[in-house]
C-alpha cells in the first residue's frame, strides 16, 4: 500500500525508468457510437439530399421506359426515352457534385486550428 496507491491522477508510461505522467496530459477516449442500421442512413441521407434519390428514380424511369418500347419495336420512343435518361443522369451527376460543393462551402473565412477552442473559453 505504497505509494502506487496514493497517485490515484498518475499512470505509467512505458520505459525503462516508468516515470509518471499526469492523466490530464492524455487526450480523452471518443465514446462509441452504434452503428447506423440501413434505414436510419436512407433516410438521413433523403432528409439531407432529397434530389439525388429523387434524380435516380427518374433515370431508372427513363431506362426502363426505354426498355420496354425497345422491346414493343417503337424505335422512335425508345430513342426519345433513351436520350431522356443521359439528361437525367447528367442532371443526377450535378446535384450530387452541387450538394457536396455546398457542403464543402463555408462563410469562415478562416478554419479555427488545434487549440483555439481552448482559448475561446
Amino acid at each position: 500500500m505504497g505509494a502506487s496507491q496514493s497517485a490515484t491522477k498518475m499512470e505509467a508510461v512505458t520505459g525503462p525508468e516508468k516515470s509518471m505522467v499526469p492523466v490530464e496530459d492524455f487526450a480523452p477516449l471518443p465514446r462509441l457510437q452504434r452503428p447506423e442500421t440501413f434505414e436510419e442512413k436512407l433516410y438521413r441521407k433523403f432528409s439531407s439530399e432529397p434530389l439525388v434519390p429523387i434524380g435516380c428514380l427518374v433515370t431508372a424511369y427513363f431506362l426502363g421506359s426505354g426498355i420496354k418500347s425497345f422491346y414493343n419495336r417503337d424505335a422512335g420512343r425508345s430513342q426519345k426515352m433513351m436520350r431522356l435518361r443521359v439528361a437525367a443522369q447528367f442532371s443526377t451527376l450535378l446535384i450530387f457534385v452541387g450538394y457536396a460543393g455546398m457542403n464543402a462551402f463555408t462563410l469562415n473565412p478562416r478554419p479555427k486550428q488545434y487549440g483555439e477552442e481552448e482559448k475561446e473559453k
